[in-house]
C-alpha cells in the first residue's frame, strides 16, 4: 500500500467485510495495512464496524506509536502489537487481519491445528492452520507467538483466542480469513463423518509451491 487514502479505504472495506462474513461480532477483531513509508493504518479500539468511517482509522509507526493526530477519542486497536510484530517479521506482507470466526476459534480454544481438508487451504493459506502459543490478549507476546508459525502460512490460530491472517492487501487478508473459517467448518464436520481424507501429496506440494511463489512475488 503506497497511498494512505487507498489504504484507509481498503482497511475500512476489509473491516466491514469481516463483520458481514461473520468473522467477528461487535467491536472484536482488527485490520491494518502497511504504507510505503512503513507506517500502519489500523482500525481503532472499541468502535462498531457499521459506524466506522475513514476518518476513524488511526495511523501508527512501525513500533506502535501514534503517528500524527487521530480523530478525537480514537486510539489504535488493543492488538496493535500483534500487527506490528507481523510487519516487522515479514517484509513481504502488506496487511494483517485479526478475527474471531466461530469454527476457527473452536479449534483455537482446543489448541488444535486446522488440517488442510480442502485444497484451497494449501493454495491460499500454505497448508494447515497452525496454533500459535498462548499469550494474554493485547500483550506483545501475542505477536511474538504468532510470527513463529506464520513464516510459511497465511493464517494462524491464536490459542484460546481467535485467528490472524497476513497477506499483501486487506482484501486478500480477508479472503484468507474466509478460507480459514470455511476450512475449519469443513474439518469439524468431517470429524462427525469419521474424519477427512488426506489430500494427495502431489496436490499439497504443487499448491504449496504456488502459495509460496505468490507470497514472495508480493514483495518483488
Amino acid at each position: 500500500m503506497q497511498d494512505e487514502a487507498a489504504a484507509r479505504a481498503a482497511v475500512l472495506a476489509a473491516a466491514q467485510g469481516m463483520l458481514s462474513h461473520g468473522l467477528s461480532s461487535g467491536t472484536s477483531g482488527n485490520v491494518s495495512a502497511r504504507l510505503g513509508d512503513g507506517r500502519i493504518v489500523i482500525t481503532p479500539s472499541q468502535l462498531p464496524y457499521p459506524e466506522l468511517s475513514l476518518a476513524d482509522l488511526v495511523v501508527i509507526t512501525p513500533d506502535g506509536q501514534l503517528a500524527g493526530r487521530a480523530a478525537p477519542g480514537r486510539v489504535p486497536s488493543s492488538e496493535s502489537q500483534l500487527h506490528c510484530a507481523c510487519y516487522q517479521a515479514f517484509p513481504e506482507i502488506g496487511a494483517v487481519l485479526h478475527s474471531h470466526p466461530p469454527f476457527a476459534t473452536m479449534f483455537a480454544a482446543a489448541r488444535q491445528p486446522v488440517p488442510a481438508v480442502i485444497d484451497e487451504a494449501v493454495l491460499f493459506l500454505g497448508g494447515d492452520i497452525p496454533v500459535a502459543g498462548y499469550a494474554p490478549s493485547g500483550s506483545a507476546r501475542v505477536g511474538q507467538q504468532a510470527v513463529r508459525v506464520l513464516a510459511d502460512r497465511a493464517s494462524a490460530l491464536l490459542a484460546s483466542h481467535g485467528l490472524v491472517s497476513v497477506a499483501a492487501s486487506p482484501a486478500q487478508a480477508l479472503h484468507c480469513a474466509v478460507v480459514s473459517e470455511h476450512c475449519a467448518q469443513v474439518a469439524w464436520g468431517a470429524r462427525a463423518l469419521g474424519g477427512h481424507a488426506a489430500l494427495p501429496t502431489s496436490t499439497v506440494q504443487a499448491f504449496g509451491r504456488a502459495y509460496q511463489r505468490a507470497r514472495r512475488s508480493a514483495h518483488s
